[in-house]
């Protein structure tokens, strides 16, 4: 048998995918041979996509096997994809019950080219055997690669003979998707919290020379600085301090923290200095530990000198200025108040008054020392406490006597003419 060559392949692939190749023509090729004649070229195009489809690798799981073909779908109006699922047509499956790190998981993507991010309609929801699956199908907003694949595992049956249907939903969309069905096999947080502590570490020698470094720098004003040991995430004290290989700051973050949220959200940036941060760029540092090691769980800060030292006292504040020789000296003491009394309705009340402190007189030489109040005393006496009644009604009140208003007069002669007749109009005729 004569061997295809590569160019004739290419130009079969083309118009596979293309739309010059018409289902009649396949159909006539396939009878021709005695091959299947009916769903030819959307079996064709599904192998062929299929052949190059795949998804961004993720340290959280890892494609093991496709349990369902790939289904394309694109309309405007409201659709549903069905996958049928049975243990007996995929013996793999049986996995997931010996081996609880197995999962089965539902994909999406709107590309078929290269490494795909999980992207699922904005309109759309994932149902199992009539069960909705209450997952995050969107991501974070404004942020691509950010949505995990759906988890169906729990929901399904996996018996011989027991047909499992997956059930997707969408709605208004003008792109086209691509969804499939994979096994996964998964890792949990604690096992790639324990790969990270065991690799390539950010030694404590190389963090103490680089402060050196910048120390040493003339264009640089080098000072102390607070560390913390608080992850900025979990505001818990670090238990794993990690950051990005590409990282300059010295502040670190609890690697168990950002897994965890990574596994939710995938973004892979530092929540420090927003710099990209992957995992296989994530690594302790031997400095921020060798600190956690040697000091106590309740301390919050050690500072840092610019010679790599570092210590658990706070920098040293500048003192307050003392107070001037001879500047009065505030008085905190409360104000002398005045108790006023109010009567309502037959009671008597009591308001407090605040009064101002008198200022002693200070006593001459000549008047006698016993006659002078002692100091501190008021000089004047307190007047006596008005006494309000709202008791009284308003008609036994006095009625105010409003003044006369004003009038005004003007004394004028006989035969003459008041002023306000006087003036007539501007070239007015009698």
């Amino acid at each position: 048998m004569n061997s295809i060559s590569r160019h004739d392949v290419n130009t079969l692939l083309r118009q596979v995918q293309g739309n010059s190749l018409f289902n009649r023509q396949l159909s006539s090729v396939c009878q021709v041979n005695g091959l299947k004649s009916t769903g030819v070229k959307a079996e064709l195009q599904r192998r062929i996509v299929h052949r190059d489809f795949s998804f961004k690798p993720s340290p959280f799981y890892s494609v093991e096997s496709a349990v369902s073909g790939l289904r394309t779908f694109m309309t405007q109006h409201r659709n549903t994809v069905t996958i049928p699922l049975r243990l007996s047509d995929h013996p793999i499956l049986q996995r997931c019950s010996d081996d609880k790190s197995y999962r089965i998981m539902v994909f999406c993507a709107n590309d078929d080219s290269g490494l795909q991010d999980v992207a699922f309609p904005h309109q759309s929801e994932l149902r199992v055997n009539g069960d909705e699956i209450k997952a995050n199908l969107r991501g974070l907003k404004n942020k691509p690669g950010s949505t995990r694949p759906v988890d169906i595992t729990n929901a399904l049956r996996l018996r011989s003979n027991y047909m499992n249907n997956i059930e997707f939903t969408y709605a208004l969309t003008n792109k086209k998707f691509y969804l499939i069905v994979n096994l996964c096999k998964t890792t949990s947080v604690t096992e790639l919290v324990a790969t990270i502590s065991s690799r390539r570490k950010i030694s404590e020698d190389s963090v103490i020379s680089e402060l050196n470094k910048i120390a040493q720098d003339p264009d640089v004003v080098a000072t102390s600085q607070v560390l913390s040991l608080k992850c900025p995430l979990s505001y818990m004290r670090l238990e794993v301090p990690c950051r990005s290989l590409s990282c300059t700051h010295l502040q670190c973050f609890d690697a168990t923290s950002y897994l965890q949220l990574q596994e939710q959200g995938p973004q892979w940036l530092c929540p420090i200095c927003n710099k990209s941060a992957p995992f296989d760029q994530l690594a302790v540092d031997g400095y921020v530990k060798v600190i956690l090691e040697k000091t106590s769980k309740n301390l919050e800060t050690v500072t840092i000198e610019p010679n790599g030292k570092w210590s658990s006292k706070p920098p040293k504040e500048d003192s307050s200025p003392s107070r001037p020789r001879g500047a009065p000296v505030e008085d905190d003491e409360d104000d002398d108040l005045e108790v006023s009394e109010i009567i309502i309705g037959g009671r008597r009340l009591e308001t407090p008054k605040k009064l101002s402190h008198c200022t002693d007189t200070p006593s001459s030489g000549g008047r006698d020392h016993s006659s002078t109040a002692p100091r501190g005393s008021h000089s004047a006496k307190r007047p006596a406490p008005a006494v309000i009644d709202l008791t009284l009604s308003s008609d036994d009140e006095e009625p105010i006597q409003r003044p006369s208003k004003r009038q005004h007069t003007y004394t004028y002669h006989r035969g003459t003419t008041p002023p306000w007749l006087s003036e007539s109009p501007v070239n007015h005729q009698p």
